[in-house]
């Protein structure tokens, strides 16, 4: 039998659901609840902060929270059960005997404590006077038998029922970014049913039929209000599928605020980000503005601007050609001189009020009457590439530099994103995958598998992007490990791919966000716990061995080689616009101390960067 990887509970219809290794799910119904989770002595999960994170419990794979609010360890199969419950009741109860240990284990509030204890001595035939940590293994075996009969593990049989499902999953994109409360109608036979996507983009499983027969995806046409099919899902392979929302149906301004519309009253300042390759020059044209109206708007000294950076446009209220997103090149220059500029810092902005979607929004975005929040529409109907990177370059402005012994009073990474650390200084607190996690999470990505052992740490740990802890059974020593289905994996960088520096055992230990070339064998890297701050460093692409070079007097420099290579992903709703964004990675070759200066960031000017 294939083994079970995950699990959830679905309390409305009191069902578990299991989700196998090769991409079946098998769904229990009926019995009890201790027979549905695996669960013969209904072992609850520890929580904090109501979250489930157990501690020292093993082999689940998976937790149950029932309509009472109470929630419970799911296991593969009744054996891992079992075993989980005699560690328990050694690691816990040892020193007690049953009388002793019952009250604890199955508390008043909850149980009839002394039926519980009477039945558990009449049943299993431990005497009363010993210690569970002096009862052979044969001894335990017939107590955890007592516990499953008196849990009602074996009870209900003739109603137990479990079916085996293909199933596949629907993601709702607009090619960057997940979208949520996005309806969809699936139709089977001829029967349709309307779905909506939930906040992380993601539609309800959608279950294969038994007779093999195919289930339309449709949506509605905005213009003839009919649906329209875009999609069939069919077959006896489970498959994942992004939607691209061509249709999506946005609420609210419906066009009627479109950039330099000659309508009076319409030039509200726009929030520009400016994307690899822009210039002033060609964003001036776009907007029917002025480079010298931009410069002055924004405080810029320069031409030169940066991607992720978020510039206001006025508009000169002219009608402009066709909106598109600008071609990938250099990054501008300013006019040459005989005497070059010295560089200064640019002003630090403080972060966009809210994650930036698109590479253009009115500066006051219309919100929902429901009050999320979300941006209702969008003035350019082009996304942005890599919507989080703003949000990592503004943070990046307003903390200037400023270390983690100090930048922790300030905001806590670790605490934001709720990964279970609480410092940002120490060894063991390294901060560069919760800060990514941070600026993914705040442009509306999802970060966590809430459902899978470990999960909160995991959001701390930077080869947490590539592998997350799986389920353990019996027959293994260590928990095995599967790919984050969060995150796909890229060939080569991209413009704000999260980039991890990987040891040549295959394990990240360190994130951070791609922005450009340092030369041909170095990607400069936005990112936290880069000598203890959030700045731009360089790193290397590959694995390089150490090498010698002579400076102009003859002076042998050596050079320190690394064992180090990088990879590189994107969120899995992002994965269309990066096949895009493969054809022209938008890279151009920066110099990581410049950009530090002139974003005002400080930073340690000599050695290698630092990430612990």
């Amino acid at each position: 039998m294939s083994k079970l990887i995950s699990a959830t509970y679905h309390p409305n219809i009191e069902v578990a659901e299991f989700i196998c290794e090769d991409g079946r799910h098998l769904l229990r119904s009926g019995g009890t609840l201790p027979w549905r989770i695996n669960n013969p002595g209904d072992l609850t999960a520890r929580m904090v902060d109501g979250v489930p994170a157990p501690k020292k419990a093993k082999g689940y794979v998976g937790f149950a929270t029932t309509k009472s609010g109470r929630t419970f360890l799911i296991f593969p199969d009744e054996d891992s059960g079992r075993t989980e419950l005699k560690a328990n009741l050694k690691r816990l109860h040892g020193n007690r005997t049953i009388p002793e240990a019952i009250p604890v284990y199955a508390p008043k509030g909850e149980n009839n404590t002394e039926k519980y204890t009477d039945d558990l001595l009449r049943t299993s035939g431990i005497p009363a006077d010993r210690k569970l940590s002096e009862c052979t293994d044969a001894e335990l075996e017939k107590i955890v038998d007592s516990i499953s009969e008196i849990e009602g593990y074996h009870a209900k049989p003739e109603t137990r029922k479990e079916t085996w499902v293909v199933v596949s999953t629907i993601n709702a994109t607009n090619g960057s970014q997940p979208l949520p409360d996005t309806e969809i109608i699936l139709q089977k036979g001829g029967r349709e049913e309307k779905v909506k996507s939930d906040a992380t983009g993601r539609f309800p499983l959608v279950i294969h039929p038994s007779d093999k027969a195919a289930v339309h995806v449709k949506v509605t046409d905005p213009k003839t209000r009919e649906p329209v099919t875009v999609g069939t899902i069919q077959g006896d392979t489970g498959q994942d599928f992004n939607l691209l929302a061509k249709f999506r149906k946005w609420k609210g301004v419906a066009g009627s605020e479109k950039i330099n519309s000659s309508m009076p009253g319409q030039k509200k300042p726009m929030s520009y980000v400016v994307q690899p390759g822009d210039s002033l020059g060609k964003i001036a044209k776009l907007y029917r503005t002025s480079v010298a109206a931009i410069k002055d708007g924004n405080g810029l000294s320069s031409d030169r601007i940066y991607p992720g950076e978020v510039l206001l446009i006025g508009g000169s209220g002219e009608e402009p050609g066709a909106a598109q997103s600008a071609s990938i090149s250099s990054v501008s220059k300013a006019a040459p001189s005989s005497t070059p500029p010295v560089p200064k810092p640019r002003p630090r902005a403080a972060p966009p009020a809210a994650p930036i979607p698109s590479s253009t929004q009115p500066s006051d975005s219309e919100r929902s009457k429901e009050g999320t929040g979300r941006v209702l529409a969008l003035i350019n109907p082009v996304a942005g590439r890599a919507p989080w990177m703003p949000i990592a370059i503004a943070e990046a402005k307003l903390r200037a530099g400023e270390t983690e012994g100090t930048l922790q009073n300030k905001i806590n990474y670790h605490v934001e994103i709720n990964d279970g650390l609480k410092s940002l200084s120490g060894n063991s607190n390294a901060w560069c995958a919760a800060f990514v996690n941070w600026c993914l999470s705040r442009a509306g990505y999802p970060i966590d598998n809430a459902s899978y052992p470990n999960h909160r740490i995991a959001k701390a740990r930077a080869n947490g992007f590539y592998r997350v802890d799986g389920p353990k059974d019996k027959s293994e020593e260590t928990a095995p490990t599967i790919r984050n289905p969060l995150f796909v994996e890229l060939g080569k960088p991209v413009y704000g791919a999260i980039a991890m520096v990987t040891s040549r055992g295959d394990r990240g230990h360190h994130v951070g966000f791609v922005y450009a070339k340092s030369g041909s064998k170095d990607l400069i890297l936005l990112g936290g716990n880069q000598n203890q701050r959030i700045n731009f460093s360089s790193f290397k692409i590959g694995v390089a061995e150490s090498y010698e070079t002579k400076d102009e007097r003859g002076k042998t420099i050596k050079h320190r080689g690394t064992a180090n290579y990088l990879k590189y992903f994107v969120p899995v709703s992002y994965y269309e616009q990066s096949t895009k964004d493969l054809i022209n990675p938008g890279l151009e070759k920066m110099d990581a101390a410049e950009l530090n200066e002139l974003m005002g960031i400080e930073n340690e000017k000599d050695g290698p960067t630092n990430t612990r």
